[in-house]
C-alpha cells in the first residue's frame, strides 16, 4: 500500500551500509464557512460541468486519498499538458512546455473533494474472494548498487576485512535523476490463511528526470542501475492494509463508519498521540491506503469529506496523470528526513471520485521520489483473474 511505499523510501534514504553490503536486490484565500455554505450547491455543480472523458478511459478505481486546506474560492489556471502547474515534470519527459495553453477555471481542494465525496456515494459496493489491484509505479532510483559492490570487493575476499567496512564505506548518490519503472498487480485473499499473490513486471528500459540527466548517466557509462526481470510470488502472510493503523485488516475495513463525524473520530483514534508528521500528512497517507482498498462507498464518500475539512491541501488546476487522464492536482507538504520539505501529491477525479495517481517529492527537486498511477482494482474470485 502507499505508506508502505512511503515507509521503504524513508528508509532506503537511511539504508544501512551493512544492507548494501549484502546487495539483496528487490499532496487561494480562504472564504468563511459561512460563504462556503453559501456556495457549495453552486460549485459542486461547477465541478460536475467540466469536460467528460470518454467511458472507454475511464477504469474502475476506487481510490484516492488528501488533506486539504478550507478555501472554496475558484482560480484560474494555466494547464501544461502532463504537468503539474509550476511543479517538476514527469520523469522522462524533461522541462514542462514554456507554451501556454488557454486558461480554465478550476476550484480549491475543499470544492474538489466534496465533489469527489458525492461521485463516490453513489457507486456500488462489489464483494468477492481477492481484492486486485493494478499500478504503474516509477521510483528514483537513489545509489548504483553495483559501483558499490565493486568497491567492497576491492577490499578482498577477507570477509573480515569488508565486516570491518561496514558503517565506513559510504554509498554513492547518483549525481543525476533515473527512474525505475514497474507493472505491479496484486490479489488479496479476504480470509485469513488463503494464498495471496504479487506480480512484478519491471520495464526493460529507465527513464530520466530530464535530457540532462540521461546524459550524465551515458557520461557515467550507462551503468546497469535495476536489476531482475518479472517475478510472481504466491503466500499466505498477512500483510496490513496500511503501515500507519495495523489494526485494519481485510476483513475489517469494510466495517469503518460511513458518516463523516463517526469516520473523523475513528480516524483520530487511530492517529493517536503521535505527532511525527502531523495529522495531515497521516490523513493523505491514510487516505490513499484506505481507498486503495475494499472499503464501503459510504466510508470512501465520508473519507473525501473529513479530508475536505482538514486544512493543509492546496488545488494546482486541471493535468494528466502518467496514463493520460484528467483529474485536479491537489498538493499539502510535511517534513522530510533529510532536512527538506516533502510535497505530497494527488490527482483527483471529481466526476467519478477516483484517485488517478499520487506521488512523493522534495520540494523544489526536478522530479518526485516516487510516482504510482492507480491503472484498476476490484473485486475478482480466482487469482489471476482482473476486474
Amino acid at each position: 500500500m502507499a505508506s508502505e511505499r512511503f515507509r521503504r523510501i524513508s528508509e532506503e534514504e537511511r539504508m544501512t551500509d551493512r544492507t548494501f553490503a549484502q546487495l539483496k536486490p528487490e499532496g487561494l484565500d480562504e472564504l468563511t464557512e459561512e460563504a462556503h455554505r453559501r456556495r457549495r450547491a453552486a460549485d459542486l455543480a461547477l465541478a460536475f460541468q467540466t469536460p467528460r472523458r470518454s467511458p472507454k478511459a475511464r477504469l474502475p478505481l476506487f481510490i484516492t486519498g488528501g488533506v486539504v486546506a478550507a478555501g472554496l474560492a475558484a482560480a484560474a489556471v494555466v494547464i501544461l499538458p502532463g504537468a503539474d502547474p509550476g511543479g517538476p515534470a514527469r520523469p522522462g519527459t524533461g522541462a514542462p512546455p514554456s507554451a501556454a495553453r488557454p486558461a480554465v477555471t478550476m476550484l480549491d481542494a475543499q470544492a474538489v473533494l466534496l465533489a469527489a465525496a458525492e461521485s463516490a456515494g453513489r457507486t456500488e459496493a462489489g464483494t468477492g474472494r481477492y481484492w486486485y489491484t493494478r499500478e504503474r509505479v516509477a521510483s528514483l532510483i537513489q545509489v548504483d548498487l553495483d559501483e558499490y559492490a565493486a568497491r567492497l570487493k576491492a577490499l578482498g575476499a577477507d570477509s573480515k576485512k569488508q565486516e570491518e567496512a561496514v558503517g565506513k564505506l559510504k554509498p554513492s548518490p547518483l549525481p543525476y535523476a533515473a527512474f525505475s519503472g514497474s507493472t505491479d498487480e496484486s490479489w488479496r485473499a479476504r480470509e485469513r490463511g488463503e494464498a495471496g499473490r504479487n506480480v512484478r513486471k519491471p520495464d526493460a528500459a529507465l527513464t530520466f528526470g530530464s535530457a540532462q540527466d540521461e546524459q550524465k548517466w551515458r557520461q557515467a557509462g550507462s551503468p546497469r542501475l535495476v536489476r531482475g526481470g518479472e517475478s510472481t510470488r504466491d503466500d499466505r502472510t498477512e500483510r496490513v492494509l496500511s503501515i500507519d493503523n495495523p489494526s485494519l485488516t481485510m476483513r475489517n475495513v469494510d466495517e469503518l463508519p460511513t458518516d463523516e463525524a463517526g469516520l473523523k473520530r475513528r480516524l483520530r483514534e487511530l492517529y493517536g498521540d503521535r505527532a511525527a508528521s502531523g495529522f495531515s500528512v497521516y490523513l493523505w497517507q491514510t487516505g490513499v491506503d484506505l481507498l486503495g482498498a475494499p472499503i464501503t462507498p459510504g466510508t470512501r464518500s465520508a473519507l473525501f469529506r473529513v479530508m475536505a475539512e482538514e486544512k493543509g491541501m492546496t488545488a494546482r488546476g486541471q493535468v494528466k496523470d502518467e496514463l493520460g487522464r484528467t483529474g485536479a492536482a491537489l498538493i499539502t507538504t510535511g517534513s522530510g528526513d533529510r532536512g527538506k520539505a516533502v510535497e505530497y501529491r494527488i490527482i483527483v477525479d471529481p466526476e467519478s471520485g477516483e484517485l488517478l495517481q499520487y506521488e512523493v517529492a522534495e520540494e523544489g527537486a526536478s522530479a518526485p521520489l516516487l510516482r504510482v498511477a492507480l491503472e484498476e482494482t476490484g473485486w475478482v474470485n480466482e487469482l489471476g483473474k482482473r476486474p
